[in-house]
C-alpha cells in the first residue's frame, strides 16, 4: 500500500514537472571586442555604407581653380577679346582733322593702328598731313571700361604749298602721343567715347626749288573720337 501511494506521488510530481513554462534564448549579435581600440564593425552580414563628401576645391596663387580638379568645375573663366573701331572729325574755316582707329584688346593688353590727317591753312601756305600711328593700350573695368594708351607715330608724309605755289614734301618724322576711352557694355556691344593727342615733328624736306628751304616743322593736335566695339 505505501510503495503504491509513493508511485502514485511520483507520477503526479512528474506531471507537474513537464508543465512548467520554458523560456527560449534569444541570441543578439554584437561587436567582436577583444580589447579597447580593437572593434570590428559593421558587423558581419550587414551592409556598409559610407558617407561621401564633396571635393574641396584647391585654388592657385592667382585665385584661378588649380588644374587637378578643374575638370570637375561647372565652368571656367575665359579671357575676353574686344574689337573696336573709333572716329574723329574736327572741321573749321582753316582747318579739317579725321582720325580713324582700330583697336582689338585680349583679355585687358590692346593693339591698334590710328591714321590721322590734317588739312590747314596756315598764312596763305597749305598744309596736308597724313600719319599712321601703333598704339598700345590697357583696359581698366568689365562693364563699364577705361582704355588708356600710348601711342607712336610709325610712318608720315608731310605736303607743304607755300603762298608762292613751291611745293615741299617730307616723309621723316617722329611723334608720340596718348589717347584715353571710356566704354560700356551691353550684351556684346560696347559704345565708345575717348580723346587722343599727337605731337609730331617732321624734317629733311625735299623740293624742286633751288632759292628756297623748308626748316622742320613741328605741330600737335587733339581730337575727340567715338565708336562702337564687340565683346564676346
Amino acid at each position: 500500500m505505501k510503495i503504491r501511494l509513493l508511485l502514485f506521488t511520483l507520477i503526479i510530481l512528474i506531471g507537474n514537472f513537464g508543465s512548467f513554462p520554458v523560456r527560449g534564448k534569444v541570441f543578439y549579435e554584437y561587436p567582436s571586442i577583444s580589447k579597447p581600440g580593437n572593434v570590428r564593425w559593421p558587423p558581419k552580414g550587414r551592409p556598409n555604407y559610407r558617407r561621401s563628401t564633396p571635393q574641396e576645391k584647391q585654388y592657385d596663387q592667382s585665385g584661378r581653380i588649380s588644374s587637378s580638379n578643374q575638370s570637375t568645375s561647372y565652368g571656367s573663366e575665359t579671357s575676353m577679346i574686344r574689337i573696336r573701331g573709333l572716329s574723329g572729325t574736327y572741321t573749321s574755316d582753316s582747318q579739317e582733322l579725321t582720325s580713324t582707329t582700330a583697336i582689338i584688346i585680349w583679355d585687358r593688353l590692346g593693339i591698334g593702328q590710328s591714321v590721322f590727317k590734317d588739312k590747314s591753312s596756315i598764312s596763305g601756305d597749305m598744309y596736308d598731313v597724313e600719319n599712321t600711328l601703333i598704339e598700345l593700350s590697357y583696359t581698366f573695368g568689365d562693364k563699364f571700361t577705361l582704355n588708356l594708351g600710348g601711342r607712336a607715330v610709325t610712318k608720315g608724309k608731310l605736303t607743304i604749298t607755300s603762298s608762292d605755289s613751291e611745293i615741299f614734301n617730307s616723309s621723316k618724322v617722329d611723334g608720340f602721343g596718348y589717347s584715353s576711352i571710356l566704354g560700356y557694355d551691353f550684351g556684346i556691344f560696347e559704345i565708345l567715347v575717348g580723346f587722343q593727342y599727337t605731337n609730331y615733328l617732321f624734317t629733311e624736306f625735299e623740293t624742286a626749288s633751288l632759292s628756297t628751304n623748308w626748316a622742320d616743322f613741328q605741330d600737335s593736335q587733339e581730337l575727340y573720337v567715338t565708336g562702337i566695339g564687340f565683346a564676346f
